[in-house]
């Protein structure tokens, strides 16, 4: 009877955890409400309800279980011709929509994104074609009637595109004989080489960019007193170039491209400014610095091409005296293509320039191996069947099914997102939360105190949430999450905490007893008194409480086991300037005690530093799939990136529980000291130096240097590879 009542249980948190219900009439939802539901593109911004989506390419999407129709409530402002267009996608169905209204006047419209939809899982998408320049707008409700499903998976990388008409696809609809070709009837910012790209390699891309404006200056009226440096550090600077309207660049960009220099060329040449090739090149320098300063770490790549090449040399030198590739930033040339309107870029040669681009990114600025997370329909087909022949699934697998069939109805071509749903099956059927994560999705980084909130159900891992308390007088920062969810404490009793940081922290969780009172136990309480204090300099650790132990030892669970949890706090405590990261809070399965703490199996060699024993040319997979517990098992490079292919000496093969490295081996590839992942002369001059003393060498080092496997490094290993370089 009891797992009929879970099973019960599961289905009906699926419908109930979701707050809006299907209903007879349709429902209009602003921004606020539709938050945690939809996902964001591009430098867009939230403005109390409404969202505002001024640049090429930005918008939004949700998911959602219904029919009828679905609409869109708009405030525009079209400040070139008196309309505006948009993309609109239904169920992977492109179609592209109108809005007009009149020129330099703000008006309201509503507009038709679907009519006519049969009941069942929805993908809706709006994007927005016309460049801020041309076009503000602003989304303030959406209209439908059905069921919001929890926002599609956030996308792997975040792009950065700074540019001109190229970048917003001016003119791409038109050809060079088309009367008002700059007209936004002849724009597609969805069908630029910058949206493509993104596409390519699921990134958010964030587009800034202008028509007839360059790097230092172009055909705009300003001339040089206003330019893309200008622009950049602003959200939409069409809208608000005050300091109010400043972007915060979060999350920072992985890639920032910048394609920019044709206005400074052709603006140059025919005298509308005076700029020469050493100030371009000053300018593109200061913008590239800038680029890396509002988004840390990013890769900065400049493309040219597109209009022809413009300042190779003087770009080329920039690139170079910043660091070039070792110090990442790059410099690459793009497919020409004129044929467009006004000797644009058509839409084939946007696409052929994305397919350039995309190419030189995965070779250049993207880990070896950075699809490996990407899926196919039919994988995520074949997974959701293991997953719907589960006996007794629990509240997380059905609700991972539930979005799983609504991917599967309505998108089949993004692979990340594909592999994002293949990912949460496989984690909900393995038990690693089995009944409620309770982290939510956004943290405190600064005082004084910020909710955040976690939409249920349990899609794939939340972020970290780090707390930080900084200022004497601040009050606690704190992250807030609220649920009404009942939980068996018999199939999630284990309270999971992975953390790390500086300082001293607690756990609130606030749940119903089986006579409806409302009961606040600690983290604390559960693991015996006293706050938990774990060690500084960001060591990481997991700990694992008897939760349902103890809840149900107190008398509060109900006769079948049970609990209401209706919220769940974090708190930071301690000295001033302290901080900690929640990287897991969450009721799990037994299988929290039961998890691997260390590498072990296969047929390689095993010691406390590293694994060796490897030939040449074997993979990261090959080795993996060797292992105990591959499932937990990953291999990294240098950079910390997830490495499939062939292996090199130097990198680590990690056991990750819970996102967390419990465990590590260093790679040792016989006959590989230098790492490059072959064997060659440079290698066995390296060898020699080592067996002569005359080399420190690590571990991994030494453990790649023994050919004969007699735990020695001799003058023998180094004939070993000799024979086999000339062999």
């Amino acid at each position: 009877m009891k797992r009929w009542l879970s099973l019960i249980l599961a289905l009906c948190l699926l419908m109930t955890a979701l707050p809006m219900a299907v209903s007879a009439a349709s429902v209009t939802y602003d921004f606020t409400a539709l938050d945690g539901f939809v996902k964001t593109q591009g430098r867009v911004e939230r403005a109390g309800s409404a969202l505002y989506m001024d640049t090429s390419g930005s918008g939004f999407e949700f998911y959602f279980h219904g029919a009828g129709d679905v609409s869109l409530n708009t405030t525009v402002k079209c400040t070139y011709t008196g309309n505006m267009f948009l993309t609109v996608v239904v169920d992977g169905v492109k179609s592209r929509i109108e809005i007009a209204g009149t020129n330099n006047v703000t008006a309201t419209k509503t507009v038709t994104l679907a009519s006519g939809l049969k009941t069942g899982y929805h993908h809706i998408e709006v994007y927005k074609q016309t460049e801020a320049s041309s076009a503000l707008m602003a989304a303030n409700s959406v209209t439908l009637d059905g069921t919001l499903l929890v926002a599609p998976p956030e996308d792997k990388i975040t792009i950065e595109v700074v540019g001109d008409s190229i970048s917003g696809g001016a003119s791409n609809l038109a050809t060079n004989s088309t009367a008002n070709a700059s007209y936004p009837v002849y724009q597609d910012g969805t069908q630029t080489y910058a949206y493509l790209t993104g596409e390519a390699l699921s990134a958010n891309v964030r587009v800034t960019q202008t028509s007839g404006f360059g790097c230092c200056g172009g055909w705009n009226a300003q001339g040089k007193d206003l330019n893309l440096q200008d622009m950049f550090p602003y959200t939409s600077y069409w809208r608000d170039h005050t300091s109010a309207g400043l972007y915060d660049f979060r999350p920072a960009a992985d890639i920032v491209v910048i394609n920019l220099g044709t206005n400074d060329a052709s603006a140059a040449k025919y005298g509308k400014i005076s700029l020469t090739a050493a100030e371009f090149k000053a300018g593109a320098k200061n913008l590239m610095t800038m680029a890396r300063q509002k988004n840390p770490g990013a890769k900065i790549v400049w493309v040219t091409g597109m209009m022809g090449i413009t300042y190779q040399s003087e770009l080329t030198a920039a690139v170079s005296e910043l660091g070039g590739a070792s110090g990442g930033y790059f410099f690459t040339i793009l497919p020409e293509n004129t044929a467009g309107g006004e000797g644009h870029p058509t839409v084939a040669g946007h696409k052929a320039a994305a397919e350039s681009l995309t190419a030189f990114l995965l070779e250049n600025c993207l880990p070896a191996g950075y699809k490996a997370d990407f899926a196919t329909a039919d994988a995520l087909k074949a997974t959701l069947d293991t997953a719907k022949a589960t006996a007794n699934p629990s509240a997380a697998l059905t609700s991972a099914i539930a979005l799983a069939e609504a991917e599967i109805a309505t998108n089949a071509t993004d692979g990340y997102r594909l592999g994002c749903r293949v990912k949460a099956l496989k984690d909900a059927m393995n038990g690693y939360v089995t009944g409620l994560s309770l982290m939510p999705t956004e943290g405190v980084t600064e005082a004084p105190n910020t909710n955040g909130h976690f939409i249920w159900p349990y899609y794939g891992n939340p972020e970290a949430v780090t707390l930080y308390k900084g200022g004497e007088g601040v009050y606690w920062p704190y992250v807030h999450t609220e649920y009404a969810t009942a939980v068996d404490l018999d199939d999630t009793p284990f309270l999971t905490l992975d953390t790390s940081g500086t300082a001293e922290w607690n756990v609130h969780i606030a749940y119903k007893d089986k006579s409806g009172n409302h009961v606040t136990v600690t983290a604390t309480d559960v693991a015996g008194g006293g706050l938990v204090n774990f060690p500084v300099n960001g060591v990481r650790e997991t700990m694992v409480l008897d939760f349902g132990a103890y809840v149900k030892a107190m008398g509060h669970a109900d006769s079948e086991g049970r609990v209401t949890i209706v919220g769940c706090d974090l708190y930071v405590v301690g000295a001033t300037d302290t901080f900690v990261t929640f990287h897991t809070c969450a009721l799990t399965s037994a299988l929290a005690e039961s998890r691997p703490t260390t590498i072990t199996g296969g047929s390689f060699k095993l010691d406390e530093e590293t694994i060796a024993g490897i030939a040449i040319g074997t993979t990261a997979q090959t080795v993996i799939d060797s292992m105990d517990n591959s499932e937990y098992l990953r291999v990294v490079d240098a950079n910390g990136q997830a490495v499939t292919g062939a292996l090199a000496t130097g990198m680590k093969l990690q056991l990750v529980v819970d996102s967390a490295v419990a465990d590590e081996r260093v790679v040792a590839v016989r006959g590989d000291l230098n790492g490059d992942g072959a064997m060659s002369s440079v290698d066995a001059r390296e060898m020699l130096m080592v067996s002569l003393g005359l080399t420190d060498a690590t571990a991994a080092e030494k453990a790649a240097t023994d050919m004969d496997d007699n735990g020695a490094v001799s003058t023998n290993d180094v004939r070993i590879v000799l024979r086999a370089i000339l062999a």
